[in-house]
């Protein structure tokens, strides 16, 4: 039965079976040296004989099955571990030239990997980026569970977008003309109004915004959840909170190697300050910057309030509360406060990461806001029909997946943490 490299060191001196990539090839005389890459690390093999024959002929990149003896030995560099090859199959060979260096002793240009992703891939930090990422989207999955949410699926082809404006990508839907959705909003709502109360969702959104930034993608993955019953929204910040440190902890338990390999020390805050929007011009002012009340905040201005949260609260993360109703999508309730809203962000490391708040519940407030925001409201006429039959209070939010992933460990690019990115230029590999 097939081992994995980090399973080794409880086979001391018995036989075992591996596979994996070969990453390096090291010939000096009669014995050869493989670094072999399976999913779970690195391994050294050593080879003589006919076994030594066979590695002296593979190209990088091949694919081969081994069995030997393994070998614990803390003097052994790589994991103090290796196998001493009895027999090595060759079961895909690799082209000679690799379009990427995989072993990362030259530098490929940063588009160019893009062009070959799936053999850029599996270098170190890709692999350790995504091991990341999975843990951020199995641990919001546990925690929403735990308190009582449903994982739900909604449309992805839809009639009208949520967000309104140009950002959508038209499709042709038979005879009628569709659009690919930029967020699950309307179909959360509706399922909080439909009985579920509290729902969540991890799934791919469409934004046909033309950006070209280290920070913008046309298609992401947004992990939303939605809540009924809600007092008001700092109770959907609360629980934002919650699953956020939620995340962050199972990361820290879970990927001490690859936080290591990227020099990353997460901390969990203890609290993460919540900021009101009105407060923000003096806020700037007393560290010498400026900010025009109702105003909309530049990716400066979400920097310095980061450093400025960091500095004063101890924390990387910041919520903005209470932006202006003008700024934020015609679902969000009005603040009682004149002209803001109950709609926040949070911020991370100069960063937008979620956008969420409590909804507007009342269909004729609903309809009104529509109108002002340009919309015909017989257009959603689908979606306006929940709120006639008893729509709670409810509120709820999104992180982006990509930008929290990137921001956690410092990554110059939103694409890096993303499998196969679709920006303003690329739709393939």
């Amino acid at each position: 039965m097939r081992i994995l490299s980090n399973q080794v060191k409880k086979y001391n001196g018995k036989k075992v079976a591996l596979a994996g990539w070969v990453q390096t090839v090291r010939d000096v005389g009669s014995l050869v040296f493989i670094i072999m890459r399976d999913r779970a690390g690195l391994l050294q093999l050593i080879c003589k004989g006919e076994a030594a024959e066979t590695a002296r002929k593979l190209s990088l990149e091949s694919s081969i099955e081994v069995t030997g003896i393994a070998k614990v030995d803390e003097k052994i560099k790589l994991g103090g571990v290796e196998i001493q090859v009895e027999t090595l199959v060759l079961v895909a060979g690799s082209l000679p030239k690799l379009p990427v260096d995989i072993a990362g002793k030259t530098e490929t240009n940063f588009e160019h990997r893009f062009d070959h992703r799936v053999i850029d891939l599996r270098r170190e930090e890709p692999q350790a980026i995504f091991a990341v990422q999975s843990t951020l989207c199995n641990a919001f999955r546990e925690i929403l569970n735990k308190d009582g949410f449903t994982e739900i699926h909604t449309p992805k082809i839809i009639a009208t977008g949520t967000e309104g404006g140009t950002s959508l990508f038209p499709v042709k839907y038979f005879e009628k003309q569709a659009y690919l959705a930029q967020s699950p909003q309307f179909y959360k709502q509706m399922l909080v109004g439909s009985g579920f109360e509290r729902v969540f969702e991890i799934a791919p959104v469409f934004r046909a915004e033309e950006h070209n930034t280290p920070w913008h993608l046309n298609e992401y993955v947004s992990l939303d959840f939605e809540m009924g019953f809600v007092r008001d929204e700092l109770q959907v910040i609360k629980q934002s909170e919650k699953v956020l440190k939620y995340m962050l902890k199972k990361v820290i338990e879970k990927n001490e190697k690859q936080l290591k390999l990227f020099n990353i020390n997460l901390k969990i805050p203890k609290k993460i300050p919540v900021l009101k929007y009105w407060d923000l011009p003096k806020i700037f002012e007393s560290i010498g910057k400026e900010f025009a009340p109702m105003s909309d905040l530049s990716r400066d201005h979400e920097a310095t309030l980061c450093t400025y949260a960091s500095e004063k609260f101890d924390s990387e993360f910041v919520f903005v509360n209470n932006y202006p109703i003008e700024l934020r999508p015609a679902y969000t309730q009005p603040h009682t406060k004149k002209k803001y809203s109950r709609g926040f962000d949070l911020l991370f490391s100069g960063v937008e990461i979620v956008s969420g708040g409590q909804r507007v519940h009342d269909p004729a407030v609903l309809e009104k806001q529509l109108t002002a925001k340009g919309f015909n409201p017989a257009d959603f006429e689908f979606y306006l029909e929940t709120f006639r039959y008893g729509m709670p209070p409810h509120g709820g939010q999104a992180f982006g997946l990509e930008r929290l992933t990137a921001r956690l460990l410092k990554l110059n690019n939103v694409r890096e943490a993303t499998f196969f990115p679709r920006d303003r230029n690329r739709v393939t590999p």
